[in-house]
């Protein structure tokens, strides 16, 4: 008497095989609740010289902060944020940016370097990129200086580029130019060079860091 084999069915692997699914959007289903992160690159507007008569030095933060770390920077203000004290600047542990009349280059942060993994133990809900400009007595009660994005907006690692202008930190839609040259490189990089946060590599008008 002859064994009839039965036949199975690979049904492990059917979801990744249904007809008009490719296999990148059942990624992106599975990935739905993923935590998301982005490229950033900020720079300072060319309106700072004509405001300030120099470029003046200023300090600008980005991390990525839950939805209570948003609130309590908005809270604090950036007069309390920026003081020597500040534990709501130490416990988001930030990635500052300097500028100055020296330095005046856009900066760019790569989104899988060390700080953003240490970020994502938190699973972060925003981008905060907070500059320590002078207070604006005829700013809006919601403080300009400021500037929360929410990361749901910007998924698979893009770029968001940010302009910090006399009053205000701003999201633009292009690569921010560097002031002082006008420079503003042909394409946005995909990986940093091998370098430490310390040793940021100077190229082509950019400040990579990671």
């Amino acid at each position: 008497m002859k064994h009839i084999k039965k036949k199975t069915t690979p049904q492990r692997k059917a979801f990744l095989r249904l007809p008009g699914i490719p296999a990148f959007l059942a990624l992106v289903f599975l990935c739905a609740g993923c935590v998301t992160r982005a490229n950033v690159m900020v720079g300072i507007s060319e309106t700072m010289k004509e405001y300030y008569a120099i470029f003046p030095s200023i300090e600008v933060d980005i991390a990525a902060v839950t939805d209570a770390e948003a609130n309590d920077i908005k809270s604090e203000g950036v007069g309390n944020y920026f003081s020597p004290n500040s534990s709501i600047r130490t416990n988001i542990a930030p990635f500052t940016v300097f500028f100055s009349e020296e330095h005046t280059a856009p900066v760019f942060l790569w989104s899988h370097g060390e700080t953003w993994k240490q970020w994502q133990k938190k699973k972060p809900t925003n981008l905060a990129i907070m500059a320590s400009l002078p207070h604006d007595p005829d700013a809006p009660p919601a403080d300009p200086r400021i500037l929360m994005i929410p990361l749901e907006k910007h998924p698979f690692a893009s770029t968001v580029y940010i302009e910090v202008d006399p009053k205000k930190v701003i999201q633009v839609s292009g690569r921010p130019q560097d002031p002082r040259t006008h420079d503003a490189p042909e394409g946005t990089p995909t990986a940093p060079p091998a370098k430490s946060i310390e040793q940021d590599l100077i190229s082509e008008g950019i400040i990579y860091a990671f």
